[in-house]
């Protein structure tokens, strides 16, 4: 997308010249390594009770993680069909990372018996937000 609009409407203009701009829906261009936020999000499949889940995450899970150096954001999601999904934002990688390492704990200890399957994981540096 950045490159048909860099194409279209300014060939010439560097990356530099791009960072910040609003692209269409509402996407802001952060070229990669000008990003200083990385995300976690984990797909959860089989669980027994959404509902619970949630509740546990909400009295548990968030205060934890939100203790995190650099933490920015947390999402817990309910996808449907035993479907759920936890996003986190770090302003560095470590954040991030611990941000794994105090998630596995707490499933293990809180939600193991609703979370039977282990998560897919993927994690990687913000490049565009909005």
């Amino acid at each position: 997308m950045v490159d048909e609009f860099r194409r279209i409407y300014s060939p010439l203009a560097s990356e530099d010249a791009w960072r910040g701009y609003v692209l269409p829906h509402g996407v802001i261009f952060e070229p990669r390594g000008s990003s200083s936020m990385y995300a976690t999000v984990r797909r959860y499949e089989g669980v027994t009770d959404p509902a619970e889940a949630g509740r546990r995450v909400s009295e548990g899970f968030v205060a934890l993680i939100s203790q995190v150096p650099g933490f920015v954001a947390y999402y817990w999601v309910d996808a449907g069909d035993g479907v759920m999904l936890s996003t986190s934002v770090y302003e560095d990688q470590a954040g991030a990372e611990e941000s794994t390492r105090r998630a596995a704990g707490f499933v293990r200890e809180q939600l193991a018996s609703l979370l039977p399957n282990p998560p897919q994981v993927t994690a990687g540096e913000v490049v565009a937000s909005g």
